[in-house]
């Protein structure tokens, strides 16, 4: 058995407003992205975390190749090209659900 059938991956669900895919920003467009991912193992967070010194973008990036569910994975490409910010946004869901929080003591 691989390791993507032992995996149990869970759909993690994001939502935004498009402003630029209607004439004016007022036309804006509600996008629903939803992908299903694993949990992050001890190595996938301490790889993100070394790499998020120097290239933190490059790093949410690479944690989420990691943890995609295989047949979602061309899709969460592309909606990383289209939407970069949904990098960025998903990555700190997925540390905020292993318990990784960026406002800690604030």
């Amino acid at each position: 058995m691989s390791q993507t059938d032992t995996r149990k991956f869970v759909a993690f669900s994001y939502s935004f407003s498009d402003p630029w895919a209607g004439e004016t920003a007022e036309d804006a467009q509600d996008v629903t992205l939803s992908f299903r991912f694993a949990k992050p193992g001890k190595t996938q967070i301490q790889r993100m975390q070394d790499k998020a010194v120097k290239a933190p973008g490059q790093a949410a990036r690479n944690l989420l190749l990691d943890v995609v569910h295989p047949d979602d994975k061309q899709a969460l490409l592309d909606s990383m090209e289209e939407y970069p910010g949904v990098t960025m946004s998903l990555a700190g869901a997925i540390l905020k659900g292993v318990g990784i929080a960026s406002d800690l003591g604030n």
